[in-house]
């Protein structure tokens, strides 16, 4: 009987065994993701200990610390920048390998360089000629400066391009027809239908997709660009915004709770390789405005109900003997600023596949804190337990996969622009997909379920999506995919440089809300399990781009 019994005792270990030793590497480390492995990571990350993790500031440092930490945690090792001694000589570690051993320089998770912040100096000054008749007008009486990069003088020609918006799937381009290069444009604020949101082109353009407000704002960033612009004029109509722009005569320390907006937020640009080409934008009071509509013959009300209905045929008009001179002065200074990059080497250590999320926000001011729980500590947080994921699964992939979190995203995309451009590891032409994440962790409105989420994709990946769905189905994860794809995906997070260099693109967002870039952007508000099955499913994904083909 005893005989029997310890037969029965060692049968039963040896199959738990066998069942373990069954569970294949991808899942091994899929069962890493767990919902306290990211409730732990999210409610640091977005903190107050965090200061809202600005571009720059201490509280980006702490981050950067405590991400890097993680990452060693994790088994992720450092692939940033070379380790020295004092910054003079590089630290060597030790190596073995085929040939015998070798020194090659340590890595630190740190990829230092620097952005050029700029804050207007007072003092810039705009001239409106025409017909020998000059008007001058001073900065915050009149005007404030904006995009303003470095010292500027220029007299020019005007130009009235309407809203200024270039929207080709939609049939807009404000710009056709005209030469603005070496000219000053003026534009006014918003889109067509902005102020009504009944009309037709705003039913087009926004409906009730609150997101697609941000994303107008971002097309007609975009739609100055590389055109040879000097200078932006943007028209105030019937609003007094001069009033944003007062001082008290006296010391009048507010109370935090009756500040009111951003005092203390400034531009910043990376310097790249070439002089920056981005035109400096002022805003301009109502009186000036309506000097510019009246000598320039402008019959804006009109065009703005014909844009509304969308019954207008635009052509921009060249403004006939009407010159603006800028004199702007700024105040710039180098910043350090840092990303964070780690890696897990693969059987091909020549071969990336790039996870990446930005991890700054907007910091501090007035008293409050914009913790940016959803943006973008919601998408750090993926990177990070991916990474551990990866770890965990106890296998090389046949890629290696580098895990990035970003800095100065919120300044302008500018940590995964410097990465793309000075690669920490390899060459950029070796890197063969991008997974970015970005705001994972909230529910729409309008999603009842608390399910939606979507992603956009590199067109001519077709996989990506069947990869996608499988995985969905495979895995029964409860999400409602919205899935598009395009043929060069661009916009306001990092996968926009990755797609400039011709790499495959996968970019996550859960949803737009009222909270964005919000100080009420608080971990209180996380839909966990969503976020769990977003970060389940992205480790899935990159788990097909770093082991098989993606085309």
């Amino acid at each position: 009987m005893k005989k029997l019994l310890f037969s029965a005792v060692f049968l039963s270990a040896v199959c738990i065994v066998n069942s373990n030793a069954q569970v294949a590497p991808k899942e091994t480390g899929l069962q890493a993701i767990t919902i306290d492995a990211i409730k732990g990571q999210l409610e640091f990350l977005s903190s107050d200990w965090m200061e809202g993790r600005a571009t720059g500031e201490k509280g980006a440092y702490l981050a950067a610390d405590y991400i890097a930490s993680m990452f060693r945690v994790f088994g992720a090792a450092p692939a940033g920048d070379a380790a020295s001694f004092g910054g003079r000589m590089p630290r060597m570690a030790l190596r073995t390998g085929p040939g015998g051993p070798s020194f090659t320089p340590s890595k630190t998770y740190f990829q230092n360089f620097t952005l050029i912040e700029s804050q207007p100096a007072g003092g810039s000054n705009l001239s409106i000629k025409k017909a020998g008749q000059e008007y001058t007008f001073d900065e915050g009486i009149d005007f404030s400066v904006s995009r303003a990069t470095m010292d500027t003088r220029f007299d020019a020609l005007m130009v009235f391009v309407g809203y200024g918006l270039v929207d080709k799937a939609n049939g807009i381009d404000d710009f056709a027809g005209v030469d603005v290069n070496g000219k000053v444009i003026v534009r006014l604020t918003g889109f067509p239908g902005y102020a009504d949101t009944t009309s037709p082109m705003y039913k087009k353009l926004i409906g009730d997709n609150m997101r697609a407000q941000f994303e107008m704002s971002r097309k007609k960033s975009e739609s100055v660009n590389d055109k040879g612009i000097l200078g932006i004029i943007d028209l105030t109509i019937n609003n007094d915004i001069g009033k944003r722009w007062g001082v008290y005569k006296f010391d009048n320390n507010m109370a935090p709770a009756e500040s009111g907006p951003r005092t203390n937020w400034s531009s910043m640009r990376l310097d790249g390789k070439e002089i920056s080409s981005n035109p400096v934008t002022i805003t301009i009071t109502e009186r000036v405005s309506n000097l510019i509509i009246k000598e320039g013959g402008l019959d804006i009300a009109r065009y703005e109900k014909d844009a509304a209905a969308g019954t207008l045929k635009f052509k921009p008009v060249a403004i006939q003997g009407m010159n603006a001179a800028f004199a702007v002065n700024v105040n710039s200074r180098r910043v350090n600023v840092r990303n964070v990059i780690a890696v897990i080497e693969g059987e091909n250590p020549n071969e990336y596949v790039a996870a990446g999320a930005h991890m700054d926000h907007m910091g501090m001011d007035n008293g409050k804190i914009w913790n940016g729980a959803d943006d973008n500590a919601s998408g750090t947080v993926a990177v990070m337990t991916i990474a551990k994921a990866f770890a965990a699964s106890g296998v090389k992939p046949k890629r290696s996969i580098i895990f990035c979190t970003w800095t100065g995203e919120e300044k302008g995309l500018y940590g995964s622009e410097y990465f793309t451009i000075y690669p920490s590891v390899g060459k950029i032409s070796d890197y063969k997909f991008y997974l970015n994440f970005d705001m994972i962790a909230r529910d729409a409105m309008n999603d009842t379920a608390k399910n939606m989420a979507g992603i956009t994709y590199t067109k001519a990946y077709p996989r990506l999506e069947e990869i996608t769905k499988s995985n969905v189905e495979q895995y029964k994860l409860n999400l409602k995919l919205n899935i598009r794809s395009q043929e060069a995906p661009t916009g306001g997070s990092d996968y926009t440089a990755f797609t400039e260099n011709k790499i495959p693109v996968i970019a996550w967002m859960a949803a737009m809300h009222s909270d964005y870039h919000q100080p009420s952007d608080e971990v209180s508000l996380v839909n966990w399990n969503k976020m769990l099955d977003i970060i389940k499913l992205g480790y899935l994904q990159l788990w097909e781009a770093a082991n098989g083909e993606i085309k």
